[in-house]
């Protein structure tokens, strides 16, 4: 088990008071934060650590990934991973979620994302992601029993604005380079009988460890 910490800067209520007593508490593989509002989302988060390091600042979440963390599932639907640790709330109406995604990245594969998630067949992501080729760039999966990967474009650092739209069931992925212009690249259907939902993850399947922070998050309903 690793620890999970919450850094809360401003106590203004019981509930940041609480999120500095959960600071450096060891936890399960999921743990709920009970009450915690901060980022500006009016929403419980919770996080399932999945054997990394997740901290959650009022300004910022940061994900340390370790070494065979993942979120996976090819196209014949016969392999996937669901291990990769992350940050996730349940919005009750149609949304926008962006955030500046810093990652250090290591390895191919290495990689940061915006993802929704119904349960362990039914998800999509927006990911930040080192390419196998060498290159940074967005890609993006959406799993519905079996996966489809798709390559969009190459970032030329390591940062980038990622951003998801969920209108009822139809949800879009955007990015953007400075966060003001935003461009499309995929919509697709996410129906689901349970509540469907929405956060943060860092993945590295090959690297020993592989940081992502979150920084400038805006949450719309």
């Amino acid at each position: 088990m690793h620890t999970i910490g919450y850094r809360m800067k401003k106590i203004t209520s019981i509930v940041s008071i609480i999120g500095v007593f959960l600071f450096g508490f060891v936890a399960d593989s999921k743990e709920t934060i009970e009450g915690l509002r901060t980022l500006g989302i009016p929403y419980s988060l919770s996080a399932e650590h999945h054997k990394s390091d997740v901290v959650i600042d009022d300004d910022k979440i940061t994900i340390l990934a370790n070494k065979g963390t993942d979120l996976y599932t090819n196209a014949d639907g016969s392999s996937s991973n669901d291990t990769a640790p992350r940050v996730l709330f349940e919005p009750i109406s149609d949304f926008s979620l962006s955030a500046k995604v810093t990652a250090n990245f290591n390895t191919a594969y290495d990689g940061g994302a915006l993802f929704l998630y119904a349960d362990a067949e039914n998800w999509g992501k927006l990911l930040f992601e080192r390419f196998k080729s060498g290159n940074n760039g967005i890609a993006s999966t959406v799993t519905r029993l079996t996966g489809d990967d798709a390559y969009h474009y190459s970032i030329e650092n390591n940062t980038v604005y990622l951003k998801i739209e969920r209108k009822t069931n139809t949800v879009t992925f955007l990015y953007s380079k400075d966060g003001k212009q935003w461009s499309y690249l995929r919509s697709f259907n996410l129906a689901s009988q349970t509540n469907i939902k929405v956060g943060f993850i860092a993945q590295s399947p090959l690297s020993e460890t592989h940081e992502v922070v979150y920084s400038n998050i805006v949450f719309e309903e």
